[in-house]
């Protein structure tokens, strides 16, 4: 009977050590090598973080709300803005908005897709936008390809980039605002209304690659639970959580090596006795 659980256990663990391992392919995933990962971002800047924690030795994160994020999370990023930091927001869906209202930046996401039958480059859904060299965060990239961005309504904030005269929206005619930064506390909200900019397959394109080091400026965290939940995103968040919380006692790592299930085990084995 012990054999049995043990091989049970054994093979649980595989499993999960296989799963966590795995690339994790869901799109915008900095483990993503296909066409809608971000595998070539996260070489060049990009550092993935999972926990609130980790949000406290950085300067930038980029963010894509997917999912609303839980308040701890939210809370570690108005840290980052209350000490100066830079959140970076990419977002084609008022879904984001939530998010931005949370960080006390005025701009919002309208949802309306933008086309340019014109000025694109591949067809109309990848439209391009000039960037203005006078921004507050001295962006010095001329142009950037999107892709399915959607119109930003700007508030109160900085329009830093603009699609062309040939664009439509919602039965309006362009120039739509793409990118803008809102001041927040001591820090700076950017706000970029297509995740698709930095993608393997648009990196390449204009001079996405150039904003991209530009925002980052040396290195960036990748809040990576924006991106949503399932299993291998889950696993990973909860490792990140052991390790951080394991960390914080003298058997450091070491604890962190599944100990739920080993407890579980040894309670077993005791109650066969």
């Amino acid at each position: 009977m012990r054999a049995l659980v043990a091989a049970i256990t054994l093979s649980i663990l595989l499993a999960l050590a296989v799963v966590y391992l795995y690339p994790y392919t869901a799109p915008y995933s900095p483990s993503n090598p296909n066409w809608d990962g971000y595998s070539k971002a996260t070489s060049i800047c990009l550092r993935p973080v999972y926990t609130p924690w980790e949000l406290n030795s950085s300067r930038v994160v980029f963010v894509i709300p997917l999912v609303n994020l839980p308040k701890v999370y939210v809370n570690g990023l108005r840290g980052m803005l209350a000490r100066g930091g830079v959140v970076v927001v990419l977002s084609n869906s008022p879904t984001a908005n939530h998010l931005l209202r949370e960080l006390g930046a005025n701009a919002s996401i309208t949802g309306l897709v933008i086309k340019d039958p014109l000025f694109n480059s591949l067809n109309e859904y990848f439209p391009i936008a000039a960037v203005s060299n006078y921004s507050p965060l001295n962006i010095t990239a001329s142009f950037i390809t999107l892709d399915n961005a959607t119109v930003i309504n700007p508030g109160n904030a900085t329009v830093v980039a603009l699609t062309g005269l040939s664009s439509i929206a919602g039965g309006e005619s362009g120039p739509f605002p793409v990118m803008v930064t809102a001041r927040v506390g001591k820090g700076y909200v950017v706000l970029i209304s297509s995740p698709g900019v930095f993608m393997n397959s648009l990196l390449g394109y204009r001079g996405n690659m150039m904003l991209l080091r530009e925002l980052c400026n040396g290195s960036a965290a990748y809040l990576i639970p924006s991106l949503g939940g399932g299993v291998q995103l889950t696993l990973r968040i909860y490792v990140a959580y052991l390790r951080h919380y394991a960390s914080q006692y003298p058997a450091n790592y070491a604890l962190s090596a599944a100990p739920m299930v080993l407890l579980s085990l040894m309670l077993f084995l005791k109650r066969r006795r």
